[in-house]
């Protein structure tokens, strides 16, 4: 079965990939992963491929434990892997709410990183990996500088992820829109 998984599939950029990831792939499902079910749902019937809402918080560490399953369960052939989910903050570092703030780090990077990480064992030579970081993740930005900080993780993580599976014909590549 070939596939795409999609986080942050339920809105933003993450939403827009589910439409586009469709039209260029020629996909069995697409697995759309975020938290609110209700909004994967509408995305049933939109695409040419069978869409699979699956609802995870990926700022749950089981969630890692569910999406390992199935890929053991299903063993799919995962043609792309589209890491959009994310989050931010905007004010000043000491202002702003600690534990948010380990949030951002935790969607942001580590989920990021852990879904690339059960990913790949499923993909072929010609499959793609997309990770969503910013323009932020260029320099340092006050007032978003853990949002930042996590952007230039994701484009740093991308950039050599992309040398180590070269050879395995595994694209990778890192967005930075904004």
């Amino acid at each position: 079965m070939k596939i795409a998984v999609i986080t942050g599939a339920s809105s933003g950029m993450g939403r827009e990939f589910v439409g586009a990831i469709d039209k260029e792939f020629e996909l069995d499902e697409i697995w759309v992963i975020a938290r609110r079910e209700e909004r994967l749902a509408e995305l049933k019937g939109t695409c040419r491929a069978a869409v699979r809402p699956v609802p995870l918080d990926l700022m749950e560490r089981s969630s890692y434990d569910v999406y390992k399953s199935m890929l053991e369960a299903e063993k799919p052939e995962i043609q792309v892997l589209v890491n959009a989910a994310g989050c931010g903050l905007f004010g000043t570092f000491m202002d702003m709410d600690m534990d948010q703030q380990l949030d951002i780090i935790e969607l942001n990077d580590k989920a990021l990183m852990a879904f690339c990480h059960m990913s790949v064992p499923y993909m072929p030579a010609g499959s793609h990996i997309i990770n969503l970081a910013s323009n932020s993740s260029w320099q340092p930005v006050p007032y978003i500088n853990v949002y930042g900080a996590s952007k230039a993780f994701v484009m740093s993580f991308s950039r050599s992820l992309g040398v180590e599976l070269k050879s395995r014909g595994i694209h990778v590549m890192a967005v930075a829109p904004g």
